[in-house]
């Protein structure tokens, strides 16, 4: 009955010290959480958890353009 082959060695050059990994492998010592993905924004204002409403400062001065202008 043939032996099964050997494990595959962790660095496959044939110069390299025992028990090295190969260049360029990074183990991580925990595996990486997802990110979590971004929370919904409104289109041209900012609602916070208690209800109040960021405007961006541009369209305060659009606004005032407009109700200066006549817009």
């Amino acid at each position: 009955m043939p032996t099964p082959p050997p494990p595959p060695a962790e660095n496959p050059r044939p110069d390299a010290p025992p028990g090295r990994r190969p260049y360029g492998s990074v183990r991580l010592a925990a595996p990486v959480a997802a990110a979590a993905p971004p929370a919904p924004r409104t289109t041209a204002s900012q609602r916070w958890p208690d209800g109040r409403v960021q405007v961006p400062l541009l369209s305060i001065g659009a606004l005032r353009a407009a109700r200066r202008y006549g817009a």
